[in-house]
């Protein structure tokens, strides 16, 4: 079986890995230099298999009008955006009722955790290193009432997800994690997710592809994917030189361009770009380092210390188009999060080695990734998975392999599959 998966981001590279294990012959085609540099470069390096809630909760439609005009908001809708996301905000709204908006979190839990289940296999098959952590996410709170919401939620993640957890008060928050010493007044608590990690997607996608490289997996590099034309059994892809490849199968991972390559074969994929933003600090001179990741569900943000070595933070999402530019305001806003939550590094930090980045992550307009057949035989889905991407990358390479080559898939594909639209 011929394969070709458009995409070098962490989809398409653990895609890759389980279709080579399935004795595919594989092509990866990514238009960057190298694998894992555009959504899966800068991402807040959390697999969070406990906290999978979609991006349309209840409420999202007042929280996106308050946020027009207003460049500091942590979720941000800019009005030049709004009438290329009409059809898919209309769904995005709709998913944000109560009774859709759980019944999502339990299709990306199952997901998610079963993505963790393989990480570890991943890893005593091939001896990966990525900077891993299972040291657990760490939720803080600034007001009780959000610590006492939280804690309630969380009990629903136990009960319907299987989901372990903790709710600490700010003496055994501090206890837990000295980091948040300098701001301890301020917090009334947290809650711990024991079975989370964290690592770096992007060294995790470089070195897989290495792994992948010595099993005769081929990666092409630098190559634009113009048009998907299928001829009978098989498929043609166009790249911008002219030049074109062939292949019995095509998986399209190419996150939130996904949609532009199927369009052209008459099928709609409801997948809109989400901008996020990010800060990669090193971690020089700093004694008192976080152990976790801490996720501060007031200031909207997360600070992890990947590798002991850098501290990621992570804190907007921009309803913005395609535009991946990177505004000072953005990045004056990711560091006065850092100065909320750990002070005592902000007064150390090296201030001109911040190393912003943007990417665009694939959001469906349901929250839960986009996976498997489409209407035409041979051509499949890995997209739409959001914020989640890389904590659900392992489990959609592998139900997707499966479902390519005629295996039963560990999870039902029925919830994740482009029909359910």
């Amino acid at each position: 079986m011929r394969v070709i998966i458009i995409g070098g981001g962490v989809a398409g590279i653990a895609t890759a890995y389980y279709m080579q294990q399935l004795g595919a012959d594989v092509t990866v085609l990514e238009r960057s230099h190298g694998v894992g540099l555009e959504t899966s470069f800068g991402n807040g390096g959390g697999l969070t298999a406990s906290v999978v809630e979609p991006w349309n909760e209840p409420g999202i439609h007042k929280v996106l009008l308050r946020s027009l005009g207003r460049k500091d908001s942590p979720i941000l809708l800019r009005a030049t955006a709004i009438p290329g996301m009409l059809s898919w905000g209309i769904r995005f709204l709709r998913e944000s009722r109560r009774n859709a908006f759980l019944e999502n979190i339990r299709r990306n839990s199952v997901l998610a955790r079963y993505s963790l289940a393989l990480m570890e296999q991943i890893r005593e098959e091939t001896g990966i290193e990525y900077r891993l952590s299972d040291a657990g996410t760490l939720l803080v709170f600034r007001d009780q009432a959000s610590l006492d919401g939280h804690a309630a939620h969380a009990g629903f993640l136990g009960e319907e997800c299987g989901v372990e957890y903790k709710v600490l008060d700010r003496s055994d928050l501090i206890a837990f994690e000295p980091s948040l010493l300098a701001v301890q007044d301020k917090l009334e608590g947290g809650i711990h997710f024991s079975a989370d990690e964290t690592g770096d997607c992007h060294i995790f996608c470089r070195n897989l592809a290495e792994i992948l490289e010595n099993r005769n997996v081929r990666f092409r590099y630098g190559v634009n994917v113009v048009k998907i034309i299928q001829r009978g059994a098989l498929f043609e892809v166009e790249l911008s030189g002219g030049e074109t490849l062939k292949a019995d199968t095509v998986v399209v991972a190419a996150g939130a361009c996904s949609p532009r390559l199927v369009r052209t074969l008459g099928i709609r994929v409801p997948v809109y770009p989400v901008k996020g933003y990010s800060l990669t600090i090193p971690m020089e001179g700093w004694g008192n380092r976080p152990r976790h990741l801490v996720g501060d569900m007031t200031l909207h943000a997360v600070a992890n210390p990947l590798g002991g070595a850098v501290l990621r933070v992570a804190g907007t999402a921009e309803f913005t188009g395609f535009d991946k530019t990177i505004p000072a305001e953005r990045v004056a806003n990711l560091v006065r999060l850092v100065e909320a939550i750990f002070p005592e590094f902000a007064e150390i930090m090296d201030r001109d080695s911040l190393n912003p980045w943007a990417g665009l992550r694939p959001m469906s307009s349901d929250g839960v990734p986009i996976l498997g057949k489409t209407p035409i035989k041979g051509l499949y889905l890995n997209t739409g998975h959001g914020h989640l991407g890389w904590t659900m990358a392992a489990a959609s390479g592998r139900v997707l392999a499966d479902t390519i080559t005629g295996q039963t898939p560990e999870v039902n594909m029925n919830p994740y599959s482009i029909d359910r639209f």
